[in-house]
């Protein structure tokens, strides 16, 4: 497989209910039935940590209503001269959507690197997942990912 590739596909693999399968662009896959990489479990929680990141962590920028994206952020300094160098970097996010539901529900994975943004952060949280929550937000429709709405969350009486 292509190098470049590989993370995204590993990423693919651990939040499909674990079972690798070859990359392609053939709908309806290659018939590969796939290998497990890790347990149905260990996916699920997988899901629910990636998940919680955008609703409570450093992913929050990459929500796209009703879409329930989970993910996670990355960020590295860049090697110059032989030396990690703080001023030239990368921001990235790796996502998932929808993250909840069974093993079986159809899901897809986006992946934005942002190599040495122009101003600001260079925290994957603040440069690549609001790119990730916006494309998200925009192809939701053509993959035929239904929004889903939260009730909202009752309020509790004060004591």
């Amino acid at each position: 497989r292509p190098a470049q590739l590989a993370g995204t596909i590993d990423l693919a693999a651990l939040v499909n209910g674990g079972i690798y399968r070859p990359l392609t662009l053939r709908r309806g896959g290659t018939g590969d039935e796939g290998r497990r990489i890790v347990t149905a479990e260990t996916s699920s929680a997988i899901r629910e940590l990636m998940r919680a990141n955008v609703l409570r962590g450093s992913g929050r920028s990459a929500d796209a209503e009703g879409l329930r994206v989970g993910g996670k952020t990355g960020s590295a300094n860049k090697l110059v001269n032989g030396r990690y160098d703080a001023s030239h970097g990368v921001g990235s996010f790796a996502s998932v959507f929808p993250a909840d539901g069974p093993d079986t529900t159809r899901r897809y994975v986006v992946f934005v690197l942002v190599d040495e943004p122009s101003q600001g952060s260079r925290l994957g949280g603040a440069v690549a997942a609001p790119v990730v929550g916006r494309v998200i937000d925009r192809i939701a429709g053509f993959l035929g990912v239904q929004r889903r709405i939260d009730p909202p969350a009752p309020v509790e009486a004060a004591q």
